[in-house]
C-alpha cells in the first residue's frame, strides 16, 4: 500500500504562463492585435502546438511564416522561463511528500524535453519516481486524462491513492477523468474559472503547512475545515 501525489508542471511546479502568456502578447501586438484572453483561457493547460497561429490567421484572414512565427515566440518565451524558480510552497510540499514516504510523479501536456529541461535546472527532477509528459501518450493532451492514467501506470497497483496538483480547469478535468482527488492551485489568469471538481482550492499551496495538507489529502476520511476554499 502506498500513496501518490501527481504535480502537473507548467503553472504548477513553475511558472511557465506568464511567459507562455506575454511572449504570445508580444507576436499579437506585432500585428497590431490585443490577444484575446477568452481564447486563450479556453487552452490553459493542454497542448496549443501551433494552434495559435490558426486562430492569428484566422484573425487576419491571410497565411503566415509559421516556422519564423513559432521560433521568434519560443525564444521569448524561453528567455523569460530560464529566470523562472519553484513556485511557492513547492519545494516545501514535494519535501513533506518524500520525508512521509510518498510516491512523486509528474503529470504534463508539454513535451519531455521542456519538462526534464526545467525539472533538472531546479534540481526537482530526480524527486520524482516517474515523468510523464505528451510524448509518453501519443501527444494526446489534457483534458485528456491520458497523462494522469500513464502515470497511475507506472506508479503501480500499490499505490492505494493518488491526488493530483492542478492549476487549470482543463487540468482539474484531466485528473478527474483518471479518478483522482485534485487540490487545484489557479494562477491569476484563471482563478474566477471554474474549479469546482476540485477536491480543494488554494489560492497558494503556502496557505497550508505541507504536512497539515498531505495529512489531510491521505489520512483524513475527507478534505474539509479551513483548507476548503472553494
Amino acid at each position: 500500500m502506498s500513496y501518490s501525489l501527481i504535480f502537473d508542471f507548467d503553472g504548477t511546479i513553475l511558472d511557465t504562463e506568464t511567459p507562455a502568456w506575454d511572449s504570445m502578447v508580444e507576436v499579437w501586438k506585432s500585428y497590431g492585435l490585443e490577444l484575446p484572453l477568452d481564447w486563450w483561457l479556453k487552452g490553459m493547460g493542454t497542448n496549443r502546438r501551433d494552434s495559435w497561429i490558426d486562430e492569428l490567421e484566422r484573425i487576419l484572414g491571410e497565411p503566415l511564416n509559421r516556422h519564423e512565427l513559432m521560433t521568434r515566440r519560443q525564444q521569448t518565451k524561453d528567455t523569460l522561463t530560464e529566470s523562472k524558480k519553484p513556485l511557492p510552497g513547492v519545494t516545501d510540499l514535494i519535501d513533506a511528500a518524500g520525508n512521509k514516504g510518498i510516491q512523486l510523479a509528474v503529470a504534463s501536456s508539454s513535451a519531455h524535453e521542456w519538462v526534464d529541461r526545467h525539472l533538472k535546472r531546479l534540481n526537482l527532477f530526480e524527486h520524482f519516481e516517474h515523468v510523464v509528459c505528451r510524448d509518453d501518450v501519443h501527444g494526446v493532451s489534457k483534458p485528456a486524462p491520458d497523462v494522469f492514467v500513464k502515470a497511475l501506470e507506472l506508479l503501480g497497483p500499490n499505490c492505494t491513492k493518488a491526488v493530483a496538483i492542478e492549476d487549470s480547469p482543463n487540468g482539474v478535468q484531466a485528473a478527474t477523468d483518471a479518478g483522482l482527488e485534485v487540490v487545484a492551485v489557479p494562477n491569476p489568469l484563471v482563478r474566477k474559472l471554474d474549479f469546482s471538481l476540485a477536491t480543494l482550492c488554494l489560492e497558494h499551496l503556502t496557505d497550508v503547512d505541507p504536512n497539515q495538507l498531505l495529512e489531510s489529502l491521505f489520512e483524513s476520511p475527507r478534505i474539509n475545515g479551513p483548507y476548503d476554499t472553494r
